[in-house]
């Protein structure tokens, strides 16, 4: 057991995949997981009460290989893709003697399905190329809570019969339009309008689990400039919550075998690099991003006050960088005077190391603080505020603030949406534990 310790101790806590092969350098089998070193972790623990495959598959493990990606959608992905290149024993030997599970869009069809299908069902629909087939996925359950996720942000249908009864999905604005209520209907200009939207939703369905996230949410960005400036204001919230919803279920949108061919850092590079363009004109002597830090504040109602710093070391979350601060101050707070504190106390340890840029979760109110903390204890370090309601970077300037409006799409606001959320994230777990120490006293 020692052994396997050594070789995972390196393994990063980090979402991604990881591969098992034999003596023969042959993969045996693919997983995924949100944070590798927990997930391979649990193979080599109680062994003992283990299913006899999982024990056969643990005494056959001579090489763990795993690839770090960005979020849990882009493993899901890669775990999908290297399956069906691989084919490894143990995904294929399937549980609960069910085959893997695959998403079929059948673009044979005037109007395409969405089909989930198990293995024995695959090679009729796999005979016409202008289907397009994902899979095998090796979860059921992650796979559908996908799905059921992505509804929000495209909606699409799955009944198996098109009778001209809209299905229960469109009834809560989650397939719309949906080929039910048109399949039969005369050939008509709204009929063909509906017709061109549902194709649209499909292939927007397709560009999701090709990788390419990103043609999708500028579709939708593009469509609510349109609505937003024709005053339909209706429609362009339909399109934000829809944009939001994609950002929520990927995080970071790259084709999965990009993590294989050049790896997390070149991905985080790209963006690294990107954000410190969008940076330079305000801060031109700022030639590098190495150390990023990102603080929030979370509290219920003045109960429980807590801060969090997070950072970003080279694009990568440093866990062991982290730092929560118990917010002192009694009595309702509001999150500017939180941030105050934050700010002071965290630029008192000198061992700490100096951050490249500090980004803070707020507008103005924030950085209008934050200056006056830097002022007083003589630092010039360059910062920024993320505000949440349109994502806009807010720069202070000698003659008040620049506000960028970067681009949904931009790998610049990927790596800033990030570490807020992992700020966020941290802050709020924080606060929780506190709050229960509290109601359990």
């Amino acid at each position: 057991m020692e052994d396997w310790q050594k070789k995972i101790k390196n393994i990063p806590d980090r979402p991604g995949v990881y591969i098992y092969k034999n003596h023969e350098g042959r993969v045996i089998y693919v997983g995924k997981a949100k944070r590798l070193i927990r997930r391979v972790k649990q193979y080599f623990q109680n062994v003992k009460d283990k299913s006899p495959k999982t024990v056969k598959l643990i005494s056959e493990i001579i090489t763990i290989d795993t690839f770090v990606t960005a979020s849990e959608f882009d493993a899901l992905l890669l775990e999908a893709t290297l399956i069906r290149q691989w084919m490894p024993k143990y995904n294929v030997i399937a549980k609960d003697d069910k085959s893997l599970l695959y998403i079929c869009l059948t673009f044979s069809e005037t109007l395409p399905r969405l089909l989930l299908l198990r293995k024995p069902e695959l090679a009729i629909h796999k005979k016409d190329k202008r289907n397009r087939i994902y899979g095998p996925f090796q979860s059921d359950r992650a796979l559908r809570d996908l799905l059921s996720q992505l509804r929000h942000a495209i909606p699409y249908c799955m009944q198996k019969k098109r009778t001209g009864v809209p299905c229960f999905y469109t009834h809560i604005g989650l397939c719309d339009p949906c080929p039910c209520t048109f399949t039969r209907a005369k050939n008509t200009e709204e009929t063909r309008k509906q017709i061109k939207r549902y194709m649209v939703n499909m292939r927007s369905f397709r560009d999701v689990f090709d990788g390419k996230t990103i043609r999708v949410t500028s579709a939708y960005t593009r469509l609510m400039n349109n609505a937003a400036t024709n005053e339909r204001f209706e429609d362009a919230l339909v399109y934000k919550r829809r944009i939001d919803m994609l950002y929520n279920i990927s995080s970071f949108k790259y084709d999965p075998l990009v993590f294989i061919e050049q790896g997390i850092d070149a991905v985080f590079d790209g963006e690294l690099s990107e954000l410190l363009g969008y940076l330079h004109n305000d801060y031109p002597h700022l030639q590098t991003l190495t150390r990023i830090e990102c603080f929030d504040m979370s509290q219920l109602y003045g109960t429980s006050p807590v801060g969090a710093m997070v950072v970003l070391t080279d694009g990568t979350p440093d866990n062991k960088a982290y730092r929560k601060f118990r917010i002192n101050k009694t009595g309702i707070v509001s999150d500017v005077s939180m941030m105050e504190e934050v700010l002071t106390r965290r630029f008192m340890h000198a061992d700490w190391p100096v951050p490249s840029f500090i980004l803070l979760d707020g507008g103005k109110a924030q950085l209008h603080t934050a200056s006056l903390v830097f002022a007083k204890l003589n630092l010039s370090i360059p910062y920024a505020g993320l505000a949440k309601r349109f994502e806009e970077l807010i720069v202070p300037t000698a003659f008040g603030y620049h506000t960028l409006r970067l681009p949904l799409t931009s790998k610049a606001l990927h790596v800033l949406e990030r570490v807020r959320d992992e700020a966020h994230r941290f802050a709020i777990s924080y606060h929780k534990v506190l709050r229960d120490k509290r109601l359990t006293v």
